[in-house]
């Protein structure tokens, strides 16, 4: 089983990206290499591996102006997602075509963060995004998606989905071997770590 390295500039990629790391670990690392250390983890995170790979430093994407916004213009169906805000006149605009129901919810606050705008992304597209997510709430057994920055969240999910008899300590020491060892931080893998434990 592969032990978590120390977080250094003589890092792989690989073993950088197969590592779970904390939020202050990337920070040191950033302030030790001379890397900003603003923005969440996943801009940071992105940031570190953009250097371990060209040795580039990315600095980081400015806050848009309040006057760069989009909904500082008429906001139509055609409308491009650029500078994507929760505001008053963007709710207007999903109001009047979902109707008073509307609501701000995880799916459109993903677009806060400029890394999650592909290109082309249209207002209308989130109007369908947003209906589709909707749908999907009717279903009693519709689960909605954890972002990849909360790897915690989704494991324990799934750990307390298959191990129904096991207790929060036990998810949690469970997290902690996952925290330690390379691979994805997900239950499947942690299943395959105990299964090729108890081969050896």
């Amino acid at each position: 089983m592969e032990q978590k390295p120390k977080l250094a500039k003589s890092i792989s990629l690989d073993a950088f990206k197969n590592h779970y790391w904390l939020k202050m670990e990337l920070i040191a690392f950033c302030k030790d290499n001379g890397l900003s250390a603003t923005g969440s983890k996943q801009e940071i995170s992105h940031r570190i591996e953009t250097f371990i790979a060209t040795g580039r430093k990315i600095k980081p994407t400015p806050n848009s102006s309040p006057n760069t916004r989009d909904s500082f213009q008429p906001i139509t169906f055609d409308t491009p997602v650029v500078n994507y805000k929760n505001d008053a006149a963007t709710r207007q605009f999903f109001v009047e075509h979902i109707g008073q129901h509307f609501r701000f919810d995880a799916f459109l606050r993903q677009f806060t963060n400029k890394n999650n705008i592909t290109k082309d992304l249209t207002y209308g597209d989130l109007v369908n995004g947003w209906l589709i997510e909707e749908s999907k709430r009717n279903d009693p057994h519709y689960k909605s998606n954890i972002g990849e920055q909360f790897e915690y969240n989704q494991f324990t999910r799934d750990f307390f989905a298959n191990e129904k008899e096991k207790s929060r300590s036990d998810a949690i020491n469970a997290w902690k071997l996952m925290k330690s060892v390379s691979g994805a931080k997900t239950y499947a893998h942690y299943k395959s770590i105990l299964s090729e434990s108890e081969k050896s």
